[in-house]
């Protein structure tokens, strides 16, 4: 274990992700060098335990930290906030584009005015907004117009 949390490279992370101890997991999901890849993977173990140690990584794709609160928080989160899908299918078309955690993030405060500590409180209407700019961006599509709130930035 404490080769694991000091010195383990993205393919040993990669390999523990799958083993069957949560504590191993827990590990990996805390660990300060993971992957977004990783990040992904372990945002659907079922062990909260797990989903909370990979939500608190300051490591950790800020979009996947998003969906694991929105998800942890189920039934009791506003139905006017983003869904998991929406995080992790913003998250998964910046990779898909070769956008890097970065430049979506900057893409979020360009366009919907959020920065990472705001994400979970993103509404549909930002989420919907910044699905579209992703898609427009990576079809090279004309991008839509700025909300008011964002133009100024």
């Amino acid at each position: 274990m404490t080769l694991v949390q000091a010195d383990a490279d993205a393919e040993t992370l990669e390999a523990l992700t799958r083993d069957p101890h949560q504590h191993v997991r827990r590990v990996v999901a805390s660990h300060p060098r993971i992957t977004d890849e990783v990040a992904f993977r372990l945002s659907e173990d079922q062990d909260t335990g797990v989903r909370l140690a990979l939500r608190k990584n300051t490591a950790c794709h800020p979009f996947v930290a998003a969906a694991i609160l929105a998800e942890d928080a189920g039934q009791s989160r506003a139905p006017e906030l983003a869904r998991v899908e929406h995080y992790l299918d913003a998250a998964w078309q910046a990779r898909r584009g070769k956008l890097s955690t970065p430049e979506l993030v900057e893409l979020a405060e360009d366009w919907i005015g959020l920065e990472p500590q705001q994400l979970p409180e993103m509404t549909l209407e930002q989420a919907t907004l910044l699905l579209e700019v992703l898609d427009n961006k990576l079809s090279g599509k004309p991008m839509p117009s700025k909300p008011r709130k964002a133009r100024g930035k």
